[in-house]
C-alpha cells in the first residue's frame, strides 16, 4: 500500500532584524548601488539579529509575541556602522562592523531566540553570531582589497528604535516588513483598576490587522447593519502611445464610490486628460450602481478647480487635515438608473 503523506503547513518565512531607515539608510543603499550588490531591491540595510526561520501559521502570533517582549525588555541601541569588514575566505561577503552598545544588542537577541524563533544550535554554531550591515554578499574575490580600501574611513552613528520582523515573498525573494515594535518600555495606565500597557509600532502587525479586522466586522454589523458589499478597488489608466499618462484610483464602498488619487503627468497636464479619467471614473460608478462620487482635495488647489468645473460641490471642509494644509471634502451625485 502507498504512503500517504501528509498536507504541508502552510508556513511562513521569518527574519528578526533591526532596519536602517533615514538619511543612514539611503547612505548605505548608495554604496551598495555603487558595489554593484544583487540584493539591493531585495532587503533594506539591517542588522540580522535572528536569521531566516520558518515559522507555522499556527505559530506566528507566538513568534510576534516573542518579538513584541522582547523589544519591549530593551531601549534603543546607539550604534556606529564601520568601517567595512569582510567573512572572505568563508564567504565573499563584503559588510559594515556594527559597534556601540552592543551588550544591549546582544541581550535583545538573546531574548528573540526563543520558541518558533529559536535556531537550532548547530546551526548557531556553525555560524557565530556577528553584527553587521551587509553591503554586497556575493563580491568578487578580486574586488575586495579594493572596496574595502575605499570605504576604510566609513563610519555612521546610528540610534534604532525599533525591532523588525520581516518575511520573505516565496516568488521575488523580497523581504517585506510585517510587524515592527519599538525599543522602549510599554506605557502602563490605569494602575489600580483596568491596567493597560500602551506601545506604539509602525502599523499593525498580521495578529493585530487580523484581529481588527474581526472587531470592526462586528462593530460595522452591530452599527450599520448587513453591509452592501465589501470594498473594492479600482484603477482607471490613460494612456498615450502605449505610455502611463494618468490613473485615477479608489474603492468602490457600496453605493458611494471613494476617489482617493487622480494623477496627471506634468507634460500632459491641461490637455483633458484629468478630465477623461474623471468621466471614465463616473461611469464605472454607475455601472456598479454608485449613488455618488467623493474625493478630498486641496482647498483652493487646482484640483479643487478642476473637480468643480467637473460638477463636484464642496460638502464640508478639513481643516489641517493633510500635512497642516486645509482639504475640502468634494461630491457629485450620479442620476439613478
Amino acid at each position: 500500500m502507498a504512503r500517504r503523506e501528509r498536507p504541508r503547513r502552510p508556513r511562513r518565512r521569518l527574519m528578526v532584524a533591526l532596519v536602517v531607515t533615514g538619511r543612514v539608510a539611503a547612505e548605505i543603499d548608495g554604496l551598495r548601488r555603487g558595489l554593484g550588490a544583487k540584493a539591493l531591491e531585495r532587503v533594506a540595510p539591517h542588522v540580522t539579529l535572528v536569521p531566516p526561520v520558518n515559522v507555522g501559521d499556527e505559530e506566528l502570533p507566538e513568534a510576534l509575541a516573542t518579538a513584541r517582549r522582547a523589544a519591549a525588555a530593551c531601549g534603543p541601541l546607539r550604534l556606529e556602522l564601520g568601517p567595512p569588514e569582510t567573512f572572505f575566505p568563508v564567504t565573499p561577503v563584503l559588510y559594515l562592523a556594527v559597534g556601540g552598545e552592543l551588550s544591549a544588542l546582544d541581550a535583545l537577541r538573546r531574548e528573540l531566540l526563543k520558541g518558533p524563533l529559536d535556531v537550532p544550535r548547530e546551526r548557531l554554531e556553525e555560524r557565530p553570531f556577528v553584527p553587521h550591515v551587509t553591503l554586497d554578499h556575493r563580491i568578487g574575490a578580486s574586488r575586495l582589497a579594493a572596496a574595502t580600501a575605499a570605504l576604510a574611513d566609513y563610519r555612521v552613528p546610528v540610534t534604532i528604535g525599533s525591532l523588525g520582523v520581516l518575511e520573505q515573498d516565496d516568488t521575488t525573494r523580497h523581504w517585506s516588513l510585517v510587524a515592527s515594535y519599538g525599543l522602549a518600555r510599554p506605557h502602563v495606565a490605569g494602575r489600580g483598576g483596568l491596567e493597560l500597557e500602551l506601545s506604539t509600532s509602525a502599523g499593525p502587525d498580521p495578529v493585530l490587522a487580523a484581529w481588527a479586522a474581526r472587531q470592526w466586522e462586528q462593530c460595522s454589523l452591530e452599527r450599520y447593519g448587513e453591509p452592501s458589499g465589501p470594498h473594492e478597488p479600482f484603477a482607471v489608466v490613460a494612456r498615450f502611445a502605449g505610455e502611463v499618462v494618468g490613473a485615477a484610483e479608489g474603492e468602490l464602498r457600496g453605493l458611494t464610490l471613494r476617489l482617493a488619487r487622480l494623477l496627471v503627468a506634468p507634460e500632459q497636464r491641461g490637455l483633458g486628460v484629468g478630465t477623461q479619467l474623471l468621466r471614465a471614473t463616473e461611469r464605472l460608478a454607475a455601472e456598479h450602481g454608485c449613488r455618488r462620487i467623493r474625493l478630498e482635495a486641496i482647498e483652493g488647489g487646482e484640483a479643487e478647480r478642476l473637480y468643480a468645473r467637473c460638477g463636484y460641490a464642496v460638502v464640508g471642509r478639513l481643516p489641517a487635515w493633510r500635512e497642516e494644509r486645509d482639504f475640502v471634502l468634494m461630491e457629485r451625485l450620479l442620476a439613478a438608473s
